[in-house]
């Protein structure tokens, strides 16, 4: 075994098993869509895709198609501003957790750019 590949399996086991342990520790939580005062951005904005999905399928129009990706992407990002993220545990748990996928993730980086050996 290469000294690359050494660094790349080290390497990808340190971030797997950092990654892994910090995700046991974040709580999430979804409000649905997000939301500007009482207004849900959620509901507007699938009028808006389903109207445009309607122009699209009447007109063909150059301007429905440019604006349903774009539709589609801000709908995707209301979803995920409506979703919380809380971190369980103390300031030491979080440094013991990224520690090993910050390790890992060097090390995956260095073997990525290592030259092959011959």
């Amino acid at each position: 075994m290469h000294k690359r590949d050494k660094l790349f399996l080290i390497g990808g086991v340190l971030l797997a098993v950092g990654v892994v342990m910090f995700f046991k520790s974040v709580r999430l939580s979804s409000f649905g869509f997000y939301r500007i005062g009482p207004v849900s951005t959620g509901g507007i904005l699938i009028a808006l895709v389903l109207l445009d999905v309607v122009l699209l399928i009447a007109t063909r129009h150059k301007a429905a198609k440019i604006a349903l990706p774009i539709l589609a992407a801000l709908l995707v990002l209301s979803v995920i501003l409506g979703t919380h993220l809380s971190f369980v545990g103390s300031l030491l748990d979080l440094f013991l957790m990224l520690v090993p996928a910050a390790v890992g993730a060097g090390l995956v980086l260095r073997a990525a750019f290592l030259k092959k050996e011959a």
